[in-house]
């Protein structure tokens, strides 16, 4: 009798590591990182011509300029968020 209830506890403790396995997987698969943003891969271009005067020049790579610091703000604005996310899950 008592081996039938030394094996039972044994059960009983896999089946308490199984349970707690399953929820650690589920909580690493919740971990995965959403995509990229397209916006965050685009190459900017000044777009200025050859023979263009060079403050016309100047003007559209400043513009260019300040489109691409924008991008990267956005951008480091939305991994501060995600990397903030998954630090408060792993609290």
């Amino acid at each position: 009798m008592l081996s039938l209830t030394l094996l039972s506890a044994c059960g009983t403790v896999d089946g308490r590591l199984k349970a707690a396995a399953e929820q650690v997987g589920r909580l690493d698969a919740e971990k995965t990182l959403p995509n990229y943003p397209a916006d965050c891969r685009k190459e900017e271009r000044s777009g200025a011509r050859i023979g263009e005067p060079l403050d016309v020049a100047l003007l559209r790579s400043d513009r260019a300029l300040g489109r691409a610091n924008a991008r990267v703000l956005r951008c480091a604005g939305w991994y501060d968020e995600i990397n903030t996310g998954f630090a408060k899950e792993e609290s």
